[in-house]
Formats: C-alpha cells, sequence, structure tokens
C-alpha cells in the first residue's frame, strides 16, 4: 500500500468516527510521509501537518480528513 494511499483510508476512518485510533496512526503516518518526500517538498509538507494539528486540536476531524485526502496526498502525487 502507498503512502497515498495509507492518507486516503486514514482519512475515511476519520470520516467514519474512528478519532481515537487514527489519531494514534497518524504520527507514524507523517513521520513517513517526511521521510519518504523530495527536501524540496519539505515547505508545503509543513504548512499541511501543521493544518492537519490545528484541526487535531479543534477536534474537527471532517477537516482532518479533507486535509488528509486532499491536500496531503496530492503533495505524494508531485
Amino acid at each position: 500500500m502507498t503512502l497515498k494511499h495509507h492518507c486516503i483510508t486514514l482519512a475515511h476512518r476519520f470520516r467514519l468516527g474512528h478519532h481515537v485510533e487514527s489519531a494514534l496512526t497518524l504520527p507514524d503516518l507523517l513521520e513517513q510521509v517526511l521521510l519518504a518526500l523530495p527536501h524540496e517538498h519539505r515547505s508545503e509538507a509543513a504548512r499541511i501537518i501543521a493544518a492537519l494539528l490545528a484541526c487535531q486540536e479543534r477536534n474537527d476531524w471532517l477537516g482532518l480528513a479533507d486535509w488528509l485526502e486532499g491536500e496531503l496526498a496530492a503533495l505524494l502525487s508531485t
């Protein structure tokens, strides 16, 4: 399974209400993403991760899912 697919799958889990177990999975996924991305995409990844963490702090699980499935998955496609 690709990292992009992991992002999309995790986004779906957040949307289905599996917030606790999904939130526990998120740090490992983000670490893998950062290690896999080329250096020139790191600043964009940092912006996306900041948005993900802001959503998590607000308990905005749908917003977090949108960022995971939209922005982060798209960044992995570049």
